[in-house]
């Protein structure tokens, strides 16, 4: 019986690790995989190095009261995966038939992801950053235009036997971030990093893979 629940204890703590991991991948709850083009310079604000960091700190300009921001990639293009809104697996050895329906009311999206001292919690497990805040940095990388829309998908979809077929959200977005620090009659009170991710379109990613 010990071996047995010693054994459960061992399974559920590499299953945390796991989406541990996976949650991290990219920072954003909202993204599954972020990919930076072939030769562009632009990182990720979790992948650049404390060094830099550090000196982007060090270029802020002190104020007498408000934020101060310095930004450290701009308006960069990448590529993302959202999310899978369609997964099926045919085990059997029939053509299965599904009929796949999608509205959308808007799907142009801003991912926000800010460290602790700066961030506020909005809804869910979505960062946040405060109003000023947000137009300071706005001010600076440009604002995001929300194209308010309402899409229908319908899609026959045949899945040969021993198929499995997967669709997944992808696209490409603009990547901003960098540091700040709140100021106080000339005394820095916080500061943190941000990082800014508008999506600027997206498409359906269809795979098809053999189950074994």
């Amino acid at each position: 019986m010990r071996k047995i629940i010693f054994c459960l204890l061992c399974i559920l703590f590499s299953l945390n690790i796991y989406i541990v991991n996976a949650s991290e991948a990219t920072g954003h709850s909202e993204f599954q995989e972020i990919r930076i083009p072939k030769g562009s310079s632009a990182k990720l604000i979790k992948d650049i190095d404390d060094k830099v960091i550090e000196e982007a700190y060090g270029g802020l300009k002190k104020r007498f009261l408000g934020w101060s921001i310095n930004i450290i990639v701009a308006n960069q293009i990448v590529q993302y995966t959202g999310d899978t809104v369609f997964a099926k697996k045919n085990n059997t050895s029939q053509y299965l038939k599904y009929t796949y329906y999608c509205k959308q009311e808007e799907s142009i999206t801003t991912s926000v992801s800010a460290s602790s001292a700066i961030s506020g919690k909005a809804s869910g497990k979505i960062k946040a950053v405060s109003a000023s805040l947000d137009a300071e940095i706005r001010g600076e990388i440009g604002k995001k235009t929300y194209v308010a829309k309402t899409e229908s998908t319908e899609i026959l979809i045949t899945i040969p036997p021993m198929k499995k077929l997967t669709i997944t959200i992808r696209g490409e977005a603009r990547l901003n971030n960098g540091v700040c620090k709140y100021y106080i009659l000339g005394i820095p009170f916080k500061k943190g990093e941000w990082e800014y991710i508008d999506v600027v379109n997206e498409y359906y990613d269809y795979y098809e893979e053999t189950v074994y």
